[in-house]
């Protein structure tokens, strides 16, 4: 059985400046720096040690795999990549607020506005973020019996939602370096821990 360590990203220039960061990029600041180097600290208070580092292949994402684990070299993996937001990128997060304002009243107000998006602003539509990264998460599993793997916000969630996750409590995007946690293997995956911010 593997533990798969689902991290969102440091924080980045553009989460500092209140952009939309999907596919665009943008290196992690001093801030996102420190909060990664934190996390390490849990992670040894802990006694975790990882068989395997994956990240996503954002600057933002190898950054903080290179603070969480400094010996190691990350696998990038495009399937941990965030989902393209289409005309959205680099646009102000409150845009994205605004839009699932619209859809507060939606089963899935997420899914909703990225369904939309990817209709209407060439985003990309969520049954295809699910897939890709079900099949990274695939690939990790065979990476050994503890991975750590740095992605981000949203792709975290739409993976712990298509897993099964209660993610009743979760009122905004995961916080940089929350930690989720995924046990199983392909086809018997269990959500154990779902955007957790405290260790």
């Amino acid at each position: 059985m593997t533990r798969v360590w689902l991290v969102r990203h440091g924080e980045s220039l553009l989460n500092a400046a209140g952009r939309m960061q999907g596919w665009a990029d943008a290196p992690l600041t001093p801030d996102g720096r420190a909060q990664a180097a934190a996390r390490r600290q849990d992670f040894a208070a802990d006694g975790l040690v990882f068989d395997a580092v994956v990240s996503a292949d954002g600057i933002r994402h190898r950054e903080t795999a290179g603070q969480l684990c400094p010996a190691s070299t990350p696998r990038e993996d495009a399937g941990w990549r965030e989902v393209c937001f289409g005309a959205l990128e680099g646009a102000r997060s409150a845009a994205l607020v605004r839009q699932l304002a619209d859809h507060r009243d939606a089963p899935d107000p997420l899914r909703a506005v990225l369904t939309e998006l990817s209709a209407s602003a060439g985003g990309e539509h969520p049954d295809a973020v699910v897939a890709r990264a079900l099949a990274a998460l695939g690939r990790a599993a065979d990476d050994g019996d503890e991975v750590l793997v740095v992605t981000s916000g949203v792709t975290i969630l739409l993976l712990l939602d298509a897993l099964g996750a209660d993610l009743d409590h979760v009122v905004a995007g995961p916080a940089n370096l929350s930690v989720s946690t995924v046990d199983g293997r392909p086809g018997r995956w269990r959500v154990t821990r779902a955007v957790d911010q405290a260790m």
